[in-house]
């Protein structure tokens, strides 16, 4: 282990948003960067520009926030391209921020978690199994749908107080439609969870959908991936 980890002489930090991928390679003292737009061909991308560095890809430790949006698409991508993809825990980065007199927002930079992930060479991440990425597509549909009746609901009451008795009448029937989606919804989750037992309590439950988290898990499951 220690003579594997001395070969190490490339990272990557990688910050993720909804359309871009910032890189930062540190590769023979030298500090190189790359933005990428954050799709398949991106990720690709992203590899030949690697590559064309001199860097070998399998095994390479990128080091990225899994706890950010828009980030688990491309590290399931580089992990499947063999590159060895490191979650930074915000609480141990946080500790390294501190350590070098750095300020907490600072952590979301890709030159940040390069040289994190330089230092402190973060343990390997395990893709989440197929169903925990389905189980939340669940959540942040039925999250979307609950959303927009929420909407509804507050026009519904203008309608009413205004007088106008054909929208309120129309829109209490979509209201309804709407109250039924939720309803197949939860019950397609809870039969989902059912087929799959032992899943991680995913984040989107966190203080939402108590009836989901109180029959589909245990009481002392912690969340995670």
């Amino acid at each position: 282990m220690e003579h594997a980890i001395k070969q190490e002489s490339a990272f990557v930090g990688i910050e993720t948003s909804k359309l871009l991928l910032k890189a930062v390679l540190l590769s023979g003292g030298e500090v190189l960067c790359k933005v990428l737009e954050n799709d398949v061909a991106g990720y690709r991308w992203l590899r030949s520009w690697l590559q064309r560095n001199d860097v070998p890809v399998m095994g390479l430790r990128v080091c990225m926030r899994l706890d950010m949006p828009y980030s688990e698409a491309p590290a399931r991508a580089l992990a499947d391209m063999g590159m060895l993809v490191c979650d930074a825990q915000p609480a141990q980065l946080t500790d390294y921020l501190r350590g070098q007199g750095l300020p907490d927002d600072a952590a979301h930079g890709a030159v940040v978690l390069a040289n994190y992930c330089e230092h402190k060479r973060p343990a390997r991440w395990t893709p989440p199994s197929p169903a925990y990425v389905e189980l939340r597509l669940w959540l942040r549909r039925l999250h979307a749908i609950e959303g927009v009746r929420k909407q509804e609901s507050v026009r519904l009451n203008a309608h009413l107080q205004a007088g106008q008795q054909a929208l309120y009448a129309l829109l209490r029937q979509q209201i309804a439609c709407l109250d039924a989606q939720i309803r197949q919804h939860e019950t397609a989750i809870l039969e989902h969870v059912r087929r799959h037992p032992g899943l991680p309590r995913p984040p989107e439950l966190a203080g939402n959908y108590q009836r989901i988290a109180r029959y589909s898990f245990g009481a002392n499951l912690a969340g995670g991936q």
